[in-house]
């Protein structure tokens, strides 16, 4: 398989929503704030032909996956081959793994020649895969010119890297933004 990039979607491409408790009525629309990263990542998309994206976010299983993929630009959702969670919105919040075990299990099932992670949210990346993480803290236009260098960086790297990454016991040299 080519290269690919796990998506995170809340917190990296739009604006996080914090609510105690999501109406019903709110599930079958989301309310999405984009941030600069979403152009960033969009461009990233059109310009690799050999890349493929897959979508890790609870909003697939909140709003259901084909409402997340028309959130994206074109360049993104034509790049998506789907997600790590199951979006069937009859079965909300049934899934009982934690993200980075359900991004695990779904990295071993795809097994990708490289990948890229890219997240918001440190608890969904496994620490096997730290070195090619890109953690979100802040998507402001000037980190989104840094962010996106990294992804590339990142997606450069040859399967060998893998290999490496596989049989190395390295301390993290992940990114963190």
């Amino acid at each position: 398989m080519a290269s690919v990039i796990y998506l995170g979607v809340e917190g990296v491409l739009f604006a996080r929503r914090c609510p105690a408790h999501i109406p019903r009525y709110h599930l079958e629309a989301p309310h999405a704030d984009p941030l600069p990263l979403l152009e960033r990542i969009s461009g990233i998309a059109d310009e690799h032909q050999n890349l493929s994206i897959v979508i890790n976010s609870w909003w697939v299983v909140d709003y259901g996956y084909r409402s997340v993929l028309n959130l994206l630009p074109d360049a993104i959702a034509r790049r998506t081959i789907g997600a790590t969670i199951q979006g069937n919105r009859v079965h909300r919040r049934v899934v009982r793994l934690p993200r980075v075990d359900i991004l695990r299990a779904d990295i071993k099932r795809r097994h990708p020649s490289s990948l890229v992670i890219v997240d918001a949210s440190s608890s969904a990346i496994p620490f096997e895969y730290l070195s090619e993480s890109v953690l979100i803290r802040e998507s402001s236009q000037e980190t989104a010119s840094k962010i996106e260098e990294t992804i590339l960086d990142l997606l450069g790297r040859s399967a060998a890297s893998a290999l490496y990454r596989k049989h190395s016991d390295r301390a993290f040299n992940g990114t963190l933004y």
